[in-house]
């Protein structure tokens, strides 16, 4: 979660939004075990996981985003991957079943493999996060909440103790927001949620870290914030990262979710339950098109 939101703020290396290297069109025609590829011109995908563990040793992938950032270009962008689409998961005995499931079984190495598998596009770190994670660290760069809008159904279905409207919210209840589902939007709902309060998320950390002076308080930050975090970046990366926050603003970010409208329909398997099955070319055509294009984006890509 910190490395996500510290490229919301600033990047690794100089880059250019159409190296093709970066998303494969077609299936890839064999498989690489090692997916932390980086791009020669500096592009790098960095996968957000956001889990539904609770101390468990297994968990589940509640959110599962990509974040591709162009640092000379100051563009961001976001693909959602809906959780409940139907994939083949590389080494797994029924083939296919939900990309949730591939977290469940092989944690965020069996999870970007299948992403690369499925939509031929190449994750370069991983960052988990936590229930608790999530919590503790909206409180930390947002003491006094962030403010989002909440519905009645909201407030109904996990008994907040606000009213409808907008609210600042702190870690504990923001993250009822971003996880409620229970209305006419379902899954989708929830997926806009989760981009809204990365965009959010994004002005807070702008905010706390505005100015070279700020920058001595990162090494403590990040120390703070890695409580609850699974990465594979050490200390260094993170703060080397971090460290060009202010050199590097943000400019646009875009967001995309996959499966796009109409690609998709509503199947159950015995084995894995309510499904979304996706037409896979479709969505790999639509994901190629979204990170080749100029920010900003067509709005055609925001459902």
């Amino acid at each position: 979660m910190v490395i996500l939101f510290s490229i919301l703020l600033g990047g690794c290396s100089s880059g250019h939004l159409r190296d093709r290297h970066q998303v494969h069109p077609s299936s890839p025609s064999k498989f690489e075990d090692d997916t932390n590829h980086k791009s020669k011109k500096g592009i790098m995908n960095f996968l957000l996981i956001g889990s539904d563990s609770r101390g468990e040793p297994q968990s589940f992938s509640d959110a599962i985003i990509i974040a591709q950032y162009v640092p000379k270009e100051g563009n961001i962008k976001l693909i959602s991957l809906m959780r409940d689409s139907y994939v083949k998961i590389p080494g797994y005995s029924k083939g296919y079943d939900k990309l949730n499931k591939a977290y469940f079984i092989g944690g965020n190495d069996l999870l970007k493999k299948t992403i690369y598998q499925n939509f031929g596009m190449k994750v370069d770190h991983s960052i988990s996060i936590d229930f608790d994670g999530f919590a503790n660290f909206i409180d930390l760069i947002a003491p006094e909440g962030i403010t989002v809008n909440v519905s009645q159904k909201m407030i109904d279905d996990f008994n907040m103790e606000v009213k409808p409207g907008e609210n600042a919210l702190n870690g504990r209840e923001l993250l009822k927001y971003v996880r409620f589902r229970h209305d006419d939007e379902s899954d989708f709902g929830r997926v806009k949620r989760q981009q809204e309060v990365i965009v959010k998320v994004k002005e807070q950390l702008k905010n706390k870290f505005s100015n070279f002076e700020s920058l001595a308080a990162l090494p403590d930050f990040v120390e703070e914030s890695l409580n609850h975090v699974e990465s594979d970046m050490d200390k260094g990366e993170i703060l080397s990262v971090l460290s060009k926050l202010v050199l590097y603003p943000i400019k646009n970010i875009d967001s995309l979710r996959i499966p796009v409208q109409n690609s998709f329909e509503n199947k159950t398997y015995p084995h894995a339950g309510a499904v979304l099955k996706i037409n896979l070319e479709e969505n790999r055509e639509a994901l190629k098109d979204f990170l080749l294009k100029p920010s900003p984006v067509n709005r055609e890509y925001h459902y």
